[in-house]
């Protein structure tokens, strides 16, 4: 009876979840977004790594072996946005706090950070020792510096935010007592990030004049305190930043960062521990030792005499510690049996599978081999053969490090294969839709009883089983069997008696050259601003026949937004002081000014309440540039003005659908000004400017033309099915062009997704990073989101015709994904490969944040009487005829 309860209740739940559904999502776009979801899981399944491994015991620590440790304490200073080139040039002139420290008793140099280039991806891998993905690694489930430290006896652990707290503890005796008792601390001290601005702008440089300031400070107070140079320090950065002032993707100014090792156990004289090739240079930087930021996590633990992280995946760079060969020997080999036990836990794994002996396994490394590293290192060291034991130690890391590698990636061929087979389908299945809609067919569908529709399921869920049983992980299995639901869902979607797909070469025509231009925007920024350029004169080209006025300053807006595209790496002088806040104020002004330029009739209210919030906006930006906290007055003033923004567009009563599009485009442009820094207001002002420019143009252009044609009969047409195919692609292409020009006009996906760390500045605290992704989504969406409230306000064929608009995008970014799955060099190393992946990731995501973007659109324009129910018949033949009366279809807005 508990049983029938039960299920009765979450059959009422999920109706419910499936009612709220369809009140805010068409269940067409939901049942899209969850498919491009899945397709997102492949593509990330495909190229990443699995998780952290579990269940794995930790080494002994080497005062268990019998050897001392040279540090009994560590300090880790850790800020972020901190990049190589900003602190080593010049003679590493801006690090005069540290230089004579490192110069005495350390050493610098460079760790090169993982991607993506965020806060908590440096965590992960300078305390756990491996480049892990954050948001499927929640706290806790990995092991790091610290859980080694507590687990060990006399081991203590501090975690500040700042140095004052630090200065505060070790002055309270009792507590100072305590610390200097602890034969084994670590002190991490996670600092204000020297972000927040372009590492050009006198304010990233005097933030990072004050902190090392504050190090050598706290570095002078804690020698003073304890007293017996047994304290290992390190200043490091968990990432840098670029020169606008933005990271998270993958280049070499976020991905350099520096780092200062002085203290007990450091080798002042450590040569170049890294695999990499060596540091270009250039630029005036000097010649310091290089490796990957995940081997300070075994290094740190060494020099407290901990073994590394049991999910540590990097090699001791030993030539960093000033300890003894019998010292060296054992650290080392406590590396290459951490190393070994992940080897020997995948490999059991592997092996409890039903079909592992038919199955390709490692060839390197196997169980048997494991055991004999162990007996062996007991005979060398017995024999006293150090140097040989020491060799066999580092050959054991490189072969354990090959077989986690050849583990970690064992699924990717099928993996790649289930998400080509995936995207092929629903390509088709995208086809056939988008088909039906042209021709306006009411065909019967073969559904899902069919033979082929029961057996492409049933061989999906054989499939299923068969890997479950080989014990791969659930998210491989759930990719492996995608294929098989989305060729059933296509097979069902088939009509009995009409070809399957309408004019499949004009699907291929249309689709192919956009979505090359979205690989060559993601490449390369130049060959996408002359595809942009080139698109909408082409679609004006009837005002070079008739030139006007508008025409000619439509013209020069869009050679000014085109070279501001082309040039725009080379724009970094705009991030400095001199000019950032200069051109974040005429954005501000530039906000209230349009509406009167293009004579826009609003409520005195609604002119009050946005100049209002831009003033204190202002006022917001002086407080940050004078170098003070913004106060909390005008962060709430801010979070209301969004809610307002938003709110007021439904509920403010507008009667007509283009003086609702007004206000969204007021208040909009209002939040952006908000989230913006420098030229990415200024610069999307313009672009809707342009749109609207070229709405007017084109219909003046078309008006001037039936002008001039006298005497000839106007007469409306029914759309033939070529001519809504043609029209539905006309538009997506309109929708994409202007979605990555917004993004790469406003800072976002310069090479891959990047975010500006000032965009939240005036929302949120410099500790407070949370609600950061919100603002930033908010901030990047906002041009999107104007382009489509102009499609529902001004186009009649965009309004009745989203969904085989929308249809289109689809195929046209999922063409782009196929593009980038099939080519691209799956078997290199992660950071390697991070930049095409994120691409296709990016083309991918485009179908979803549209997708989204529209659903908030209509809710936008709920209440507005549409004439949706109003869209005229077409015709199912070539043959023109008159239209039945009913509202226009133009195009002039794409």
């Amino acid at each position: 009876m508990c049983y029938i309860v039960v299920f009765l209740l979450c059959r009422r739940l999920k109706y419910r979840i499936v009612r709220a559904v369809k009140n805010v999502m068409e269940m067409w776009k939901a049942q899209a977004v969850l498919v491009h979801l899945l397709l997102i899981v492949c593509l990330w399944r495909v190229y990443n790594q699995t998780g952290a491994l579990n269940r794995l015991e930790p080494q002994m620590t080497l005062s268990e072996m019998g050897l001392p440790p040279p540090a009994d304490r560590l300090v880790v200073f850790l800020v972020e946005g901190l990049r190589t080139d900003t602190l080593f040039a010049h003679n590493c002139s801006r690090a005069s706090y540290l230089w004579d420290i490192v110069l005495r008793e350390g050493l610098m140099g460079i760790a090169r950070t993982s991607v993506p280039t965020l806060g908590t991806s440096a965590l992960v891998a300078l305390f756990a020792g491996f480049n892990g993905v954050p948001p499927l690694l929640p706290a806790g489930k990995f092991d790091t510096i610290f859980n080694r430290t507590k687990a060990s006896d006399e081991g203590t652990v501090l975690s500040l935010k700042n140095l004052t707290d630090l200065r505060v503890r070790l002055s309270n005796d009792s507590s100072f007592a305590m610390l200097k008792n602890s034969t084994r601390l670590v002190v991490f001290v996670y600092l204000d990030d020297v972000g927040g601005a372009s590492p050009l702008d006198i304010e990233y440089q005097r933030k990072l004049h004050n902190i090392q300031r504050s190090i050598r400070d706290a570095y002078d107070f804690i020698e003073g305190k304890f007293d017996d140079s047994r304290t290992a320090y390190l200043f490091t950065s968990a990432h840098g930043l670029s020169n606008f002032g933005s990271h998270g993707a993958g280049s070499d100014e976020e991905r350099d960062t520096p780092f200062f090792l002085w203290g007990a156990g450091i080798n002042r004289l450590a040569k170049n521990a890294s695999s990499s090739s060596g540091l270009n240079n250039s630029g005036g930087l000097p010649q310091v030792p290089k490796l990957d930021q995940i081997q300070l996590a075994p290094l740190m633990s060494a020099l407290i005499g901990l073994p590394p992280p049991v999910n540590n995946l990097a090699e001791l760079p030993l030539d960093y510690m000033k300890v003894s060969r019998e010292y060296e020997r054992k650290a080392m080999h406590l590396n290459a049996l951490q190393l070994l036990t992940q080897a020997k836990t995948i490999i059991r794994h592997h092996e409890k599978g039903v079909f592992q002996k038919w199955l390709p396994t490692a060839k390197d490394l196997d169980l048997q081999r494991i055991a004999h590293y162990q007996s062996q290192m007991k005979r060398l060291g017995d024999m006293g053969w150090r140097g040989k034991a020491m060799e066999t130690s580092l050959l054991a890391i490189k072969v354990a490090q090959k077989t986690l590698k050849f583990f970690h990636a064992y699924y990717h061929i099928p993996l790649l294969v289930a998400t080509v087979l995936t995207l092929l389908g629903w390509q088709c299945y995208l086809g056939v839709k988008l088909s039906r809609f042209s021709r306006d067919s009411k065909d019967q569908r073969r559904g899902f009883l069919t033979w082929t529709t029961i057996l492409l399921a049933a061989l999906g869920i054989l499939l299923g089983q068969l890997v479950f049983l080989q014990w791969a992980p659930l998210l491989t299995v759930i990719c492996l069997v995608v294929p098989f639901g989305i060729w059933s869902l296509t097979l069902a979607e088939l009509p009995l008696k009409d070809d399957w797909i309408f004019e499949p070469l004009a699907h291929l025509r249309w689709a192919l050259a956009p979505a090359a231009m979205i690989v060559l925007a993601l490449y390369w920024t130049c060959p996408f601003t002359l595809a942009y350029a080139l698109c909408v004169v082409y679609h004006n080209r009837r005002g070079w026949v008739h030139p006007s006025a508008k025409f000619l300053a439509w013209l020069a807006l869009v050679c000014l937004l085109s070279g501001f595209l082309w040039a725009q790496n080379g724009m970094q002088i705009l991030m400095t002081t001199n000019y950032r806040v200069s051109l974040q104020a005429v954005g501000m002004v530039l906000v209230i000014v349009r509406p009167l330029l293009c004579k826009e009739h609003h409520k005195w209210r609604v002119w009050i309440i946005n100049l209002g919030i831009l003033t204190v906006g202002g006022i917001g930006i002086v407080f940050r540039e004078l170098g003070k906290p913004v106060p909390i007055y005008i962060m709430a003033a801010n979070w209301t003005y969004i809610v307002y923004a938003f709110a007021s567009v439904s509920f403010g009563g507008s009667s007509s659908p283009r003086s609702r599009l007004q206000l969204i485009v007021f208040n909009l442009l209002t939040v952006h000004a908000l989230l913006s820094d420098s030229f990415t207001s200024l610069f999307a002002q313009a672009l809707i400017m342009e749109y609207q420019m070229r709405i007017e143009v084109h219909k003046e252009c078309r008006s001037a033309e039936e002008a001039e044609a006298e005497g000839e009969i106007k007469e409306q047409r029914l759309l033939t099915p070529s001519m809504h195919l043609q029209m539905s692609y006309r538009f997506a292409v309109s929708i994409i062009l202007y979605f990555y020009v917004s993004l790469f006009g406003t800072g976002h996906w310069l090479c891959s997704f990047t975010y500006f760390a000032n965009t939240a500045r005036l929302f949120l605290p410099d500790s407070c990073s949370g609600p950061m992704a919100l603002l930033v989504l908010i901030h990047l969406l906002i041009p999107s989101l104007i382009i489509l409230s102009s499609l529902q306000a001004l186009s009649s064929f965009g309004r009745q015709e989203m969904r085989s608009i929308l249809t289109c995008v689809m195929l046209i970014c999922n063409l782009a994904v196929l593009f980038y799955v099939v080519f691209v060099p799956h078997h290199a190393n992660w950071p390697n490969t991070h930049p095409s992946v994120i691409n296709a990731l990016l083309a991918q995501l485009t179908v979803v944040l549209l997708l989204a973007c529209d659903t908030f659109v209509n809710f936008l324009f709920r209440g507005l009487n549409l004439i949706r129910s109003l869209a005229p018949k077409r015709a199912t033949t070539e043959v023109r005829f008159k239209r039945s009366p009913g509202p226009t279809i133009t195009s002039s807005v794409v």
